[in-house]
């Protein structure tokens, strides 16, 4: 950090919902009850708001739904929308008050662990009232523990509990937890539960947590139970506006059937179809036809457009345009039939057959002497007219050898050639071109008679060919002769015979009386249409009075319902409007409840953070405290407004998170355990001191769980707990599988008070015993006063400047050393010292000095020489 940076003050600052401008903070008042807030506001507010606040304020939970009922109906008897029958609300006088404390929460045994991690079962933790650590090894199963008490308490960073990974079988978790609330002991058999009451109430520390209290915008863990006030009474306004709501779209929907009685097309219909508050209800009542003749009147109505629809007009014009389109067909085909040149496609075909004689002779005739493996026919045609194909083809490239063979590519000789010439005489007879010219003119022949459309004849034919003759139209015999001479045709042309009946003589006849009835029923078709027209007229008047008679006499009958309706859409719109201050007063309560918790929690958690810094060294720091949607929230930047994990260092990090996390657990007047998980990662020795101060301060009154793998700190812990007693170790370890828990008196390090004691009892146990029992037990005090030499000289004389488990040297108590004392009594403390070394199995000792025992009083009278050297040393001799 740079030095502008270390100057800055721990300060607080607001910030307004939309987090841009910030304000100063007013002063503190030395009272003040959300409740008393929220009564006055009330009491200015409409009664159906002051009955949710008293329910809300009287039970200080959601308000039910009966309630809400109750003052949606207040709502609408207080705004004249029903009549009035609830009684008056009161004003409302709450004296302002504490909340009161939740009773204290203390763990006593943990035990019964299973299906957590890889842990094994059977350890037993039962935590001290004030201080317990956990210490062990990384990796020995702390954190396996530790993610229990974060389940139960639903932490910000409890995170999945696994089983054993290695396991065959999932091991369902499980664990037993004894504790007291207030002065009543329970049990709890937990079965993996996330945020289990009341130990959600419980605080706890560790490295993932750093980041989120020094960058992240928090929410309190705590929440005075009044601060919950304003979000019960937020969400009592809220179900009211929704039943406002429900009631709006209820009521301004209309009845779903009501425009269902209605024909669309009438004038009526649109009016119905828009029916609301602004309808004009005399205009639509002057449209209402009632009385005693309105039933005669439709029923006249109804039988005049009845007789109108039969339409038989519509019907004749059907059937005479299916007959002109059979008659027009009939004409067309006997024009085509007349139009067919019967003698020269006679002739052609004549030709074309004797034609094909003269070719099969000529062809005969023309290959005799060719030694044709067999007789010329259509597939030798083919094989020649391929190979002149291919002889053009090569003339077109410029690489034809007239003298050689198109396919075998041998020299020609005579035979081949004479050959060669017959094949080009074959291809340039004229009889081939005669031929093919022949069969051109009677494909066209074919077309001719095959584009002749035939359908509407056919169905006609097929239609009336059972029928008598009476039933039949009178042009039915000439249609068939013309359809029947268009098929013999058309079957002679598709079989390349000769036409042999007389066309022209069997059509011309035909169509006269075919023409005659196309015309006249065309004729009969016009004046039809000219009639149904004038109908049509008539029969659209008809039914639009009709429809218009019909909807009018609805009107009246459905009169009840349409000023029902009209009345609905009336009362909507005044909902509507009674409920746009709604809004208005939710966002009020969240201001309420912004000034409430910003004065009970916000400024509370400043002092409580700044106090929480300084015993800490934790960098300075400006807090804000965010407002929005009723949140209290809490942030902390640095100048410049930077985030501080930009800033600080790792362990700067640590400390002042730790002052945050301190700080929201005070807030609350802590009446759970306070459990920290390695909270000293990173820290350097100094640092470690302190926390370890602080949180032994903590453990003075409340109860404190510590799991750590630092030595230093846990040996600082427990030093710094032997005035009060109120310690508890346990040592957790690996050794017979994760998570062996085993209660201990000490670390690897000793204190004087623990050394003294064991000094004083292994005297006390020597004077009850004789010989080599009595030997014994000198010689083991003498081995703890060798101990208590050691940890005299380097806690006491040299205030503990160096030390065995710590790696560095304390210069800053440097200058706390006594010199003088240091001068008086270190050499006697040095001399019994080297006595006790004499009489221990640690070090091996010349012969002449084998011999010797201690004795008991020479044990005694080290000892209060060692004693006395305490007091001189503590300035108390």
């Amino acid at each position: 950090m740079t030095k502008h940076d270390m100057s800055d003050e721990v300060t607080m600052t607001t910030v307004d919902p939309d987090g841009e401008s910030e304000f100063a903070e007013p002063e503190v008042a030395e009272l003040l009850d959300p409740r008393a807030l929220l009564a006055d506001w009330a009491n200015a507010k409409d009664e159906w708001v002051r009955l949710l606040v008293a329910e809300v304020i009287a039970t200080a939970r959601p308000v039910g739904e009966s309630t809400i009922e109750k003052a949606y109906q207040l709502f609408r008897q207080e705004k004249a929308l029903d009549k009035r029958e609830l009684p008056v609300v009161p004003q409302l006088n709450v004296e302002a008050r504490q909340d009161e404390s939740a009773p204290p929460l203390t763990l006593t045994r943990l035990s019964e662990v299973h299906g957590i991690n890889a842990l094994v079962s059977g350890s037993v933790i039962e935590p001290h009232e004030g201080l317990t650590i956990l210490y062990g090894e990384n990796g020995t199963g702390k954190t396996g523990y530790s993610r229990v008490f974060k389940a139960l308490a639903n932490s910000r960073t409890a995170d999945t509990i696994l089983g054993d990974i290695e396991a065959d079988a999932v091991e369902v978790q499980s664990a037993k937890l004894e504790f007291t609330l207030g002065d009543q002991a329970q049990t709890l058999a937990w079965a993996g539960d996330r945020g289990v009451s009341p130990f959600t109430r419980m605080s706890i520390f560790d490295s993932p947590a750093v980041t989120t209290h020094v960058d992240e915008d928090l929410d309190y863990v705590y929440v005075p139970a009044a601060l919950a006030l304003f979000k019960h009474v937020t969400a009592a306004i809220q179900a009211v506006t929704g039943q406002v709501d429900s009631a709006i779209t209820n009521i301004g929907s209309g009845s779903p059937s009501l425009l269902s009685r209605f024909q669309r097309g009438s004038t009526v219909y649109p009016l119905i179809e828009t029916l609301g508050a602004s309808s004009a209800l005399v205009d639509l009542k002057s449209k209402v036809k009632a009385g005693e003749t309105v039933n005669t009147e439709l029923d006249s109505l109804t039988q005049a457009v009845a007789a109108l629809r039969a339409n038989t007009m519509g019907t004749q014009i059907t059937a005479l345009k299916s007959q002109q389109r059979v008659l027009t067909q009939a004409v067309a085909a006997a024009d085509a039939l007349s139009a067919f040149d019967q003698t020269a496609y006679n002739a052609a075909l004549a030709k074309r057959t004797q034609l094909a004689t003269d070719y099969e002779t000529f062809r005969s005739e023309l290959f005799a002497v060719a030694d044709l493996p067999a007789d010329p026919d259509d597939t030798w045609n083919d094989f020649i007219e391929g190979g002149e194909a291919y002889r053009q083809h090569l003339v077109d490239l410029g690489v034809h050898d007239a003298d050689r063979c198109l396919y075998c590519r041998q020299p020609l000789l005579d035979p081949a050639r004479d050959l060669l010439t017959r094949y080009s005489t074959y291809l340039e007879d004229k009889i081939s071109e005669d031929i093919r010219t022949t069969d051109g003119a009677l494909t066209a022949f074919r077309h001719q008679i095959a584009s002749i459309q035939s359908n509407e004849m056919a169905a006609f034919i097929e239609e009336y060919k059972d029928s008598d003759e009476a039933n039949r139209p009178t042009y039915f015999a000439q249609v068939e002769t013309i359809e029947a001479t268009r098929s013999a045709v058309a079957a002679a042309l598709t079989d390349s015979e000769s036409a042999d009946i007389k066309i022209v003589d069997l059509v011309n006849s035909a169509k006269g009386a075919v023409a005659s009835a196309l015309n006249a029923a065309g004729a009969s078709i016009t004046d039809l249409e000219n009639q149904q027209q004038n109908r049509v007229k008539v029969l659209d008047e008809k039914q639009t009075e009709l429809l218009e008679f019909k909807d009018a006499v609805e009107l009246g009958k459905s009169w009840p319902l349409i000023e029902t309706q009209v009345k609905s859409a009336k009362e909507a719109d005044r909902l509507r409007t009674l409920k746009k201050p709604m809004p208005q007063m939710a966002r009020a309560v969240t201001e309420l409840s912004k000034t409430a918790s910003n004065q009970l929690i916000n400024l509370s958690f400043d002092a409580l953070f700044i106090e929480e810094c300084e015993a800490l060294r934790a960098p300075p720091m400006k807090l804000q405290f965010v407002g929005r949607d009723g949140k209290a929230q809490r942030r902390k930047v640095m100048t410049g407004k930077h985030k501080p994990s930009k800033v600080l260092s790792e362990g700067e990090q640590k400390v002042l998170a730790l002052a945050d996390f301190l700080a929201e657990a005070r807030l609350a007047g802590i009446t759970a355990p306070v459990i920290f998980d390695d909270p000293v990662s990173s820290l350097d020795h100094r640092r470690v001191n302190e926390v370890a101060q602080r949180i032994a301060r903590l453990a003075d009154d409340i109860q404190v769980i510590v799991f750590t793998h630092d030595i230093l700190f846990a040996t600082t812990l427990l030093n710094l707990s032997e005035k009060s007693k109120r310690c508890s170790l346990f040592q957790i370890t690996d050794e017979s599988g994760k998570g062996q828990v085993t209660r201990a008196t000490g670390l690897r390090t000793d204190s004087l008070s623990a050394i003294r004691g064991r000094i004083n009892a292994a005297i006390q146990n020597a004077k009850a015993q004789e010989g080599e029992v009595r030997d014994a037990l000198v010689r083991m005090a003498y081995s703890h006063i060798r101990a208590w030499c050691e940890v005299f000289t380097e806690e006491e004389l040299l205030k503990g400047v160096t030390k065995r488990y710590r790696a560095n040297v304390q210069m800053t108590t440097l200058p706390s050393i006594d010199g003088s004392k240091l001068d008086e009594i270190g050499p006697k403390v040095t001399e019994i010292f080297e006595v006790a070394c004499r009489y221990i199995d640690g070090h091996s000792q010349p012969l002449v000095t084998l011999g010797v025992s201690p004795t008991l009083t020479g044990l005694e009278q080290h000892w209060t020489e060692l004693q006395n050297l305490k007091m001189v040393n503590d300035g108390k001799s």
